[in-house]
């Protein structure tokens, strides 16, 4: 049986408490038996006395001594019952005696059984007998009435040969207890084995569950406590087990969401030491730390360099929590990272953070970190305050020369000066229409600009598309004498899109292309397609875009030299508003797309943009 000490201890006590008990109920029964035995063989006794007493009675005394010795003798030679009969005279004089001389024998006067016989007619005794040497179990009768005895009949037996009679009984009950015995430690090692299974089984369960494994299990089964026991064992653990994968999935969830932060996120303890940072904060403050231990357990002035992060760390023990400066709740700051100089925006909170279970502490105090990068933030707004002087000097200008031809024509003689109000009149009109112009390119630009406004698509036929182009711009193509050229492949002809959008972005690159190509040279509007987008490519065999500046032309009002503006004579009246490629770029970002630009100077530009061709195109087969 290998057990543990419970099983040997289990076993050991069921078979020593089981054992005590069936020995002493058999040591009660054969008390019992032998006692029943005795009183059997005390009633035989008796009985036989009796006869002997009617054999014997009337021939008590001297006169018949030697006759009634002989006859005791042969009843004593004959029987092989151990009996030992006994005549005794009323003063206690032997007369007969079945295994004795009576001659020998002192008087039986005082024997306890015949004093009972005397008094009261029948005695008994169990007592060592001298003239025999044994012990034996007397029974006496007397002869005659009380105030008369003739004599005592006494019958005798070895108490020897009475447990004699009773070992065979005795035998057989010890035989059955030895039986019992090796039945029940039979009964005690099955027991055993029966209840320190399933506690074996319950106990490996829990020191695997200490131990952190919860996929043990108890396997027991019935209905018994010990099955309970497993049960709730095995609700307990299924129960933890749930709860750990909850706690699990949280934490894996908020180190999910710490890592996917575009801010960075730095707690520092009252120790002044950081309790936790995520890989954003490293990035952004361009720290010395691993991504994967974030300085964790570092001093704070150890881990940031930042002096102004330090102070909104740190905590002074005797502010009870506060900050080391309560007046640092928010700062900005310029970092040179690895990808540039970043502007960053720092803001800081109490916060309270939680002791370990096992301390038994209090709460701590700590302090949380945010940190923004505002770059793009600023740049935007650096943008907006460029746009807002630009569009202002932009619109100053046409305006600035329109009053002033209006305050010149006021001091004329119009009579007298028709010829030089005339030309003011003219200028009058351009400024008027480049004024229009821009204004009407600034509301474009904030229309694609607004992500709130929608731009419904429909499907286009591209051939009708660029005949409506090429018709918008006939007049100016015919007066500079420009060639114009379509290559329209016949699975490029259909396209998914906003009519609107489309129409901003063409009309502009043709309008760009026209302005900047001297007379004589070629426009051509041509497309590429893949079952996913369609590219629509506009080149010019104009003056070109330098290098340097081809990557600023799509800023709002950014133009290149005066001689590709055409801010000096004679080009002055092809002049923009220099809002065009930007709201190309709006646009084409509105639709989903992509555009770039190549260009040599002297030999042309051409501006590419790719825009998906939509669902419905796909579906329809018309590719």
């Amino acid at each position: 049986m290998a057990r543990g000490r419970f099983s040997w201890k289990l076993f050991l006590g069921t078979a020593l408490l089981t054992t005590l008990v069936w020995s002493a109920l058999v040591w009660l029964i054969v008390r019992q038996v032998e006692a029943l035995y005795r009183d059997d063989i005390t009633r035989q006794l008796v009985a036989y006395t009796e006869l002997l007493r009617q054999e014997f009675g009337d021939r008590l005394d001297l006169v018949h001594a030697a006759e009634l010795d002989a006859q005791t003798k042969q009843i004593g030679a004959i029987r092989a019952a151990g009996i030992r009969v006994t005549l005794i005279a009323p003063d206690g004089t032997v007369l007969a005696d079945s295994d004795a001389d009576p001659s020998q024998l002192e008087s039986h006067r005082d024997r306890p059984e015949v004093i009972q016989a005397l008094a009261s007619g029948t005695g008994q005794s169990t007592r060592w007998s001298h003239s025999v040497n044994r012990e034996m179990k007397y029974v006496a009768l007397r002869v005659g009435s009380a105030d008369r005895p003739s004599g005592i009949v006494r019958v005798s037996m070895a108490i020897p040969t009475i447990g004699a009679r009773t070992e065979a009984s005795r035998r057989f009950i010890w035989t059955v207890t030895a039986v019992a015995v090796l039945a029940i430690i039979a009964w005690a090692v099955g027991l055993a084995y029966l209840w320190s299974g399933p506690l074996a089984r319950i106990t490996a369960a829990a020191r695997s569950l200490s131990e952190g494994d919860l996929s043990a299990r108890a396997d027991v089964s019935g209905s018994s406590e010990l099955a309970a026991l497993a049960r709730a064992l095995n609700q307990m653990r299924a129960h933890l087990a749930a709860q750990i994968q909850t706690i699990d999935r949280q934490r894996r969830t908020l180190q999910s969401l710490l890592e996917q932060l575009n801010e960075g996120v730095v707690v520092g303890g009252a120790d002044g030491r950081v309790v936790m940072m995520n890989p954003a904060a490293i990035r952004l403050l361009d720290l010395p730390c691993e991504p994967t231990d974030g300085c964790t357990g570092r001093a704070v002035e150890e881990c940031i360099p930042q002096h102004g992060l330090q102070r909104m760390l740190l905590i002074k023990p005797e502010s009870g929590g506060a900050a080391a400066d309560a007046s640092l709740h928010e700062s900005r700051l310029d970092v040179d990272g690895r990808s540039g100089r970043m502007s960053l925006l720092a803001r800081a909170a109490d916060i309270v953070l939680p002791a370990p279970e096992s301390t038994g502490a209090a709460p701590a105090a700590g302090r949380l970190l945010v940190v923004t990068d505002i770059t793009e933030l600023n740049r935007t707004l650096q943008m907006r305050t460029d746009f807002v002087a630009n569009a202002s000097h932009e619109l100053r200008t046409p305006l600035s020369a329109i009053l002033a031809a209006i305050e010149t024509m006021q001091k004329m003689n119009l009579a007298r000066e028709a010829e030089a109000a005339g030309q003011f009149l003219d200028m009058i009109d351009r400024q008027a229409t480049r004024l229009e112009a821009l204004v009407a390119d600034l509301l474009d630009l904030s229309r694609v600009e607004s992500p709130a406004v929608p731009f419904e698509s429909a499907t286009l036929y591209l051939p009708q598309t660029v005949q409506e182009l090429h018709e918008r711009f006939a007049e100016v193509l015919q007066a500079k004498q420009l060639a114009w050229r379509a290559d329209l492949p016949p699975e490029c002809t259909r396209l998914n899109a906003s009519p609107h959008l489309l129409r901003l972005i063409l009309d502009n690159l043709v309008d760009n292309a026209i302005k900047f190509t001297d007379p004589g040279g070629s426009i051509r509007v041509s497309c590429r397609c893949t079952p996913q987008e369609i590219t629509i490519e506009v080149a010019d065999s104009g003056c070109g875009i330098p290098g340097d500046e081809q990557e600023r032309v799509f800023e709002r009002f950014y133009q290149v030299e005066r001689a590709r503006s055409g801010t000096g004579s004679p080009k002055s009246s092809q002049r923009g508003t220099g809002l065009g490629l930007s709201i190309v770029r709006h646009a084409v970002a509105a639709m989903n797309g992509t555009v770039g630009l190549t260009s040599q100077p002297g030999q042309g530009t051409r501006v590419a943009v790719t825009i998906p061709r939509g669902p419905s195109v796909l579906e329809a087969g018309k590719v």
